[in-house]
C-alpha cells in the first residue's frame, strides 16, 4: 500500500512516505503522528522526505521511523536554529519551559505527566530560533507497556496531553532535570551560565554549526532569566512549580538579540619591538567565547576535527592571559598578571603564570611559538612579479607605497602565507636562488620597516 503524511517537526515539513506497508501499518503511522500533522499548504522553511520502512513488526516499524523522523529534522535545521535534548511544555499563554538532560533522566516521563497540565511542545528536542521562538515537535512518546520487549508509540493525544495553546511558543524558562531517590517535592536552585555550559553544550544537537554558540546560549539564558536545576524524585512534584519555572517573575523585557559574528578579544597587540630572536605567546583561535561576570570568567569553545565541541571556563589569571596573549613574551604577561590581579601571596608571580601558561598550552589554547607576519586588514595592495603598490585605507592622508626588486620578493613571499621571519627567508631565499643567510638579514630588516610603516602586523 502506499501513501504518505505530511507532519511538522522542530518547523520542518516532513512527509513521511509509506510505500510498501499494508493497511494497518499505514494505519499505526496515521495514529502515531496524528498531532503533528499539517496541511499541504502550510508554509515551512524545508521539507525532507522520510520513508517509513517495512519489515520487522508494527512496534519496530514505528520506532525507527521516529527515529529518523528526529535526525532528518534536525539535520534540515542544522545551523539554524539551538536545538537542546530536552522535553517541553507549554503554558497558555505560550511561555515554554525546556527540561533539558540526557537519555534517563525522565524526560518523556515529565513531558507524559506535565503534559495532561501544559501544552506538550516534546519529548526528545526543544528548537529555538534566533528569535528566542520555540518551534514545537510533537512527536508520539515512547512508552513501555506491561509484557512487551518493544516500547509503544503512543500520540500525545492518545496519552491525554494537551494541545498547544494559540499563542507565540517562546523560550522561557531553561531548566537542567537532576532525578534523584529520596527527595521530598521539588529542590529548585538557579545554576551560574558556566557551570551549566558543559551539559548545555553536551545536550545541543550540531551546536559548532550555529553562528557564535556559546553567545547564541548566552542570549537565550538571558531572555528566559538564567538557569535553573530541579532535583526531584516524583515527576508530579514538577506539576506546582512549572509555572514558576517559566519564569513568570524571573524575566523582564524583550529578546536579547545574538551579536552578529564572533570576534578575537585581546588588549595586547604589537609592541613597538621586532624580537626575532625568540618565541612568543599567542592565543590559537576557538570557536567562540564569552565573558562570565561574579566571578570574572571566561567561557571558550573549541572544536576538533570531526566537529565535536568541548567548553572549558577559564577563571583566576588565565583569562587575563588569554586577553594578552597577542605576540606577548613572558615578561610581557607576568607585568599583565600582575597589573590585573595584584601580587599572589605566597607565591611569586613567574611561577603562578608559568603554570597557568603550561595548562592553556595542554589545552591547545595558547602556544608559543615565532611570530607570523602577513599584511594587514586594512590596506589594499596590487601588482604582481617584481612590482607592488600598498595603500594603507586607515590612514586618509597616505600615499601609495612602491615596492620594487627584492622588496617586491619578500612581499609576493609573505602574501603567499604568513610566515615567521625564519621561513620567510627561506622562502625568499628559494625564489631568487641563493643561501638564506645572505638575505636572512635584509628580510628581518624590511618586514621591520613594513611593521613601523603599519602594512604587516604579527599572528
Amino acid at each position: 500500500m502506499t501513501g504518505n503524511l505530511l507532519i511538522s517537526a522542530l518547523g520542518v515539513r516532513v512527509r513521511i512516505t509509506c510505500d510498501g506497508l499494508d493497511a494497518d501499518e499505514v494505519q499505526a503511522v496515521e495514529d502515531a503522528w496524528r498531532d503533528a500533522r499539517v496541511d499541504a499548504d502550510d508554509a515551512g522553511p524545508a521539507e525532507v522526505e522520510v520513508a517509513a520502512g517495512t519489515g520487522g513488526g508494527i512496534r519496530n516499524l514505528l520506532s525507527a521511523l521516529s527515529q529518523r523522523v528526529t535526525l532528518a529534522a534536525i539535520e534540515a535545521q542544522r545551523g539554524r536554529m539551538w536545538m537542546l535534548h530536552a522535553a517541553g511544555l507549554a503554558l497558555p499563554d505560550g511561555r515554554v519551559v525546556a527540561l533539558v538532560g540526557p537519555s534517563g533522566r525522565g524526560k518523556t516521563t515529565a513531558a507524559r505527566v506535565l503534559g495532561r497540565e501544559f501544552g506538550y511542545v516534546s519529548d526528545e528536542t526543544v528548537a529555538v530560533d534566533v528569535e528566542g521562538r520555540v518551534h514545537p515537535y510533537r512527536k508520539p512518546l515512547s512508552i513501555i507497556e506491561a509484557g512487551e520487549a518493544e516500547k509503544a508509540q503512543r500520540s500525545p493525544s492518545t496519552l491525554g496531553l494537551r494541545e498547544l495553546p494559540d499563542a507565540e511558543l517562546r523560550l522561557a524558562g531553561i531548566v537542567l532535570l537532576d532525578r534523584r531517590e529520596a527527595i521530598d517535592g521539588a529542590v529548585v536552585e538557579e545554576v551560574d551560565l558556566g557551570d551549566a555550559l558543559p551539559d548545555l553544550v553536551a545536550q545541543s544537537s550540531y551546536l559548532t554549526d550555529l553562528l557564535a554558540p556559546l553567545r547564541t546560549i548566552a542570549a537565550h539564558v538571558a531572555s528566559a532569566g538564567g538557569i535553573l536545576r530541579v532535583t526531584y524524585a516524583d515527576v508530579a512534584a514538577l506539576v506546582d512549580v512549572l509555572p514558576w519555572l517559566a519564569g513568570s517573575v524571573r524575566r523582564g523585557g524583550e529578546t536579547e538579540r545574538i551579536p552578529p559574528a564572533a570576534s578575537v578579544r585581546h588588549s595586547g597587540g604589537d609592541r613597538g619591538r621586532m624580537d626575532h630572536d625568540g618565541p612568543r605567546w599567542f592565543r590559537t583561535p576557538v570557536h567562540d567565547e564569552i565573558e562570565l561576570p561574579d566571578p570574572q570568567r571566561l567561557a571558550v569553545l573549541q572544536v576538533d576535527d570531526a566537529g565535536e565541541g568541548t567548553v572549558r571556563v577559564l577563571a583566576g589569571v588565565a583569562p587575563t592571559l588569554l586577553g594578552e596573549a597577542q605576540a606577548a613574551s613572558l615578561d610581557d604577561l607576568i607585568e599583565a598578571a600582575v597589573r590585573a590581579h595584584g601580587r599572589p601571596a605566597g607565591q611569586d608571580a613567574e611561577s603562578l603564570v608559568r603554570a597557568a601558561l603550561t595548562d592553556l598550552a595542554d589545552a591547545g589554547i595558547v602556544e608559543q611559538r615565532a611570530p607570523r607576519w602577513g599584511a594587514r586588514g586594512d590596506i589594499a595592495w596590487t601588482g604582481e612579479g617584481d612590482r607592488f603598490v600598498l595603500l594603507s585605507l586607515a590612514d586618509p592622508d597616505a600615499s601609495p607605497v612602491a615596492l620594487e626588486g627584492s622588496a617586491a620578493v619578500i612581499w609576493h613571499c609573505m602574501v603567499e602565507q604568513d610566515a615567521d621571519t625564519a621561513t620567510l627567508s627561506r622562502s625568499v631565499a628559494d625564489r631568487v636562488g641563493v643561501e638564506v643567510a645572505a638575505v636572512a638579514q635584509d628580510v628581518s630588516a624590511f618586514v621591520d620597516e613594513l611593521r613601523r610603516a603599519a602594512l604587516v602586523e604579527r599572528r
